[in-house]
């Protein structure tokens, strides 16, 4: 079970139920930012009782936790889909295939940086080092599972490096652009090759 998650749903509509609660803290999120979202706001953006977040979620951090959880699957999704179609020369390689696949996901879906607030209040630092290291988890064994690539050194330490330095990247480059500021976002693609060239594809 997803952590933060106190029951998960079974029958359909309970299913529908949870599935709203995490549509309505995401908007919220992107909306308001981290700090003034409440389970409150969220439950009533989803139409549902109090009640039913709390049957489903363990609270404000349970919430975010599983919406971090949601996401991180669909970028999987994503990335297996990418990966079934193109090969990859590398873990450079992967690694932007990764990133151009982030950068998309921050475009179109709301609260896709569950702990990146819009109005500059903390981070909530338990689930960002909790979705770093699922991150770092996942997209290990899919590179070798299903790219075929080779074992990394120290692989949680190498690839938790490249997720937070590309996650201050797009901080950044979505700070000063809607949409991102090309030459930040071009420069984190460039930082990956160079960063896996040295560590995990050295000639």
């Amino acid at each position: 079970m997803t952590g933060g998650v106190r029951r998960a749903p079974v029958q359909r509509r309970s299913a529908e139920r949870f599935e709203r609660l995490l549509d309505a803290c995401a908007g919220l999120l992107a909306e308001v930012g981290h700090d003034a979202l409440t389970t409150r706001g969220v439950a009533r953006r989803a139409g549902v009782p109090i009640g039913t977040l709390y049957q489903f979620f363990d609270g404000k951090s349970g919430l975010l936790q599983a919406l971090a959880s949601r996401n991180l699957e669909l970028l999987l999704a994503r990335v297996r889909e990418r990966l079934a179609g193109e090969s990859v020369d590398g873990w450079g390689e992967a690694a932007v295939l990764v990133y151009d696949e982030i950068l998309a996901m921050r475009r179109v879906l709301p609260g896709f940086f569950v702990a990146d607030p819009g109005d500059g209040s903390p981070f909530d630092a338990d689930i960002v080092r909790r979705a770093d290291a699922a991150m770092a988890g996942e997209l290990y064994a899919l590179g070798l599972r299903e790219a075929g690539l080779p074992p990394l050194p120290d692989p949680e330490r190498v690839l938790l490096v490249a997720i937070t330095s590309t996650d201050g990247l797009l901080r950044l480059a979505f700070q000063s652009s809607e949409d991102g500021d090309p030459a930040v976002i071009a420069l984190g693609a460039r930082m990956l090759r160079a960063y896996f060239r040295e560590i995990a594809d050295p000639q």
